[in-house]
């Protein structure tokens, strides 16, 4: 009688995590502490970005129809923080909101109306054998590219802009669209709610190489150990989660 021995085989570590989230965190706390000598970003901050990210889902989960028919000035409404002591003044709170209700009003102006975000606001993950690791990403809006069908536009909101956010930024969705998609996004669009300005780059502005570099750099800022979630499906990428589930962990993303 024959008996087939079965060995038990040992499914491989999970891959250590890069957020995006934390090294942007990290990022913009040291810009205040160098700059100001604060502790760190300011707590209105923090809330204001929490309140623009919820905004934004919320618009963008409506259906054309109903978007059309809804000011994204009553959702902001809906979901701005109270006047409390985290500004620096009542005048510095009634700024802040009226220049983030302006230029919310002027940004979704000038998306299409009729379209429907590829991902909005979702956790992506995506393996980066080079660095051994895994590229973890929180997509704001990206939108099929109407200048290339097959490309995606990518849409990051901030409340303040930082150079150094920004390029991470870049080299990152450049890193991650590469590997999910096999293509750099057709476009990266970063806005700075506050100063009225955008920063906007061609999606192939740096090579992989020079992304991987970077996020090489950028690891150190994460702090993250072994202890990811599950693998990825067959495109390369798996989704986490999004709206509302996202938004409470990742303020500033």
């Amino acid at each position: 009688m024959n008996t087939t021995h079965c060995t038990a085989v040992n499914p491989a570590p999970p891959l250590p995590k890069l957020y995006d989230y934390i090294v942007e965190r990290a990022l913009l706390d040291m810009a205040e502490i160098c700059g100001d000598g604060g502790k760190g970003l300011p707590l209105w901050r923090q809330q204001v970005q929490y309140a623009v990210g919820h905004t934004l889902n919320d618009y963008y989960s409506l259906a054309p129809e109903v978007r059309r028919q809804t000011p994204i000035q009553f959702i902001l409404e809906r979901r701005w923080p109270p006047q409390s002591r985290c500004f620096l003044s009542l005048m510095h709170y009634l700024k802040v909101k009226n220049t983030i209700c302006d230029e919310l009003i002027r940004l979704v102006g000038g998306n299409p109306e009729e379209d429907i975000p590829f991902m909005l606001y979702e956790q992506w993950h995506v393996p980066v054998p080079e660095l051994q690791m895994e590229l973890s990403m929180i997509f704001q809006l990206v939108w099929h590219s109407r200048r290339n069908g097959s490309g995606l536009k990518v849409q990051k909101f901030m409340v303040c802009g930082n150079e150094e956010v920004v390029l991470g930024f870049l080299h990152m969705a450049n890193v991650f669209c590469r590997k999910a998609y096999g293509m750099p996004p057709v476009s990266v669009e970063i806005h700075f709610l506050m100063e009225g300005e955008k920063r906007s780059c061609e999606g192939d502005f740096f090579t992989l190489e020079a992304s991987l570099d970077y996020l090489r750099l950028l690891s150190h800022l994460n702090g993250e150990s072994n202890n990811g979630s599950a693998g990825c499906g067959a495109e390369g990428a798996s989704r986490s989660r999004s709206g509302e589930d996202v938004l409470p962990r990742h303020l500033l993303m």
